[in-house]
C-alpha cells in the first residue's frame, strides 16, 4: 500500500471518529435541552448535528472517489462544507450570547472565491470571532472551563484554516489529514465544557 493510500485511509478513519464524537456531543447537548429547555443546548443540539452531517457527507465524499465519481464526489464536499459552515456558525454564535452582555465587536467584511471555499471562509470567521471572544472572557474571568473552550475553538480554527489552505494546494491530502486531527481535538476540547454544563443543571 502507498503512502498516497495510507493517508486515505487514515483520513477517513479520522472522518469516522470525528463523525461519533459529534454525534455524542449532539446526543449530550439534545439530552440537556429535553431535560432544561435552556436555549444553549438546541443551539448546540444544531450545531453538533451539521457537524455530524458534515462528516458523514466527507467519508462519503472519500468512498466516491475512491469509486471514481468524481463529480458525486466534488457536490458531497461542497454540501458538506455547507454543513460545516452552519455549525460552527451555530457554536460562534451560542458563545456570542453567552458573552453579549460583557462586551460587544463589529462585524467584519468577507470576500469569498468558490463554493467551498467560500463556505470555509464563512467557517473560519465565525471560529476566529468566537475564539476571541471566549480568549477576552477568559482573561475576565480565569475560568477553567473557558480555557477548555478556547483550546476546542482553537483546535477548530486550525481545522478550517488547513482546510482553507488544502483548496489551493497541489496535493491537500496531509493537510486535510491534519485539519481532520485538529479537528477532533477541538471537539474533545470543547465536549468538556458542554458536559460540565449540562451536569450543573440536572
Amino acid at each position: 500500500m502507498q503512502f498516497p493510500e495510507v493517508l486515505g485511509l487514515l483520513k477517513m478513519g479520522l472522518e469516522v471518529l470525528a463523525l461519533v464524537i459529534t454525534f455524542i456531543a449532539f446526543l449530550i447537548s439534545y439530552k440537556g435541552y429535553s431535560v432544561t429547555r435552556r436555549p444553549v443546548f438546541a443551539r448546540l443540539s444544531f450545531a453538533f448535528i451539521f457537524l455530524s452531517t458534515n462528516f458523514l457527507l466527507q467519508f462519503f465524499s472519500d468512498i466516491f472517489s475512491l469509486l471514481e465519481y468524481f463529480a458525486l464526489s466534488y457536490y458531497s464536499i461542497v454540501i458538506s462544507s455547507f454543513f460545516e459552515m452552519l455549525g460552527f456558525f451555530f457554536i460562534a454564535f451560542s458563545h456570542m450570547i453567552r458573552v453579549y452582555h460583557e462586551h460587544r465587536f463589529s462585524l467584519l467584511t468577507l470576500v469569498t472565491i468558490n463554493p467551498v471555499i467560500a463556505f470555509k471562509t464563512l467557517s473560519l470567521y465565525f471560529i476566529f470571532y468566537a475564539v476571541l471572544e471566549s480568549m477576552i472572557s477568559y482573561f475576565k474571568m480565569r475560568s477553567k472551563t473557558i480555557i477548555l473552550t478556547v483550546l476546542g475553538l482553537t483546535g477548530f480554527s486550525l481545522n478550517i484554516l488547513l482546510s482553507w489552505i488544502s483548496e489551493f494546494s497541489v496535493y491537500p491530502i496531509i493537510l486535510q489529514v491534519f485539519a481532520l486531527v485538529f479537528q477532533a481535538f477541538g471537539i474533545i476540547a470543547f465536549f468538556v465544557p458542554i458536559w460540565i454544563y449540562y451536569r450543573s443543571f440536572r
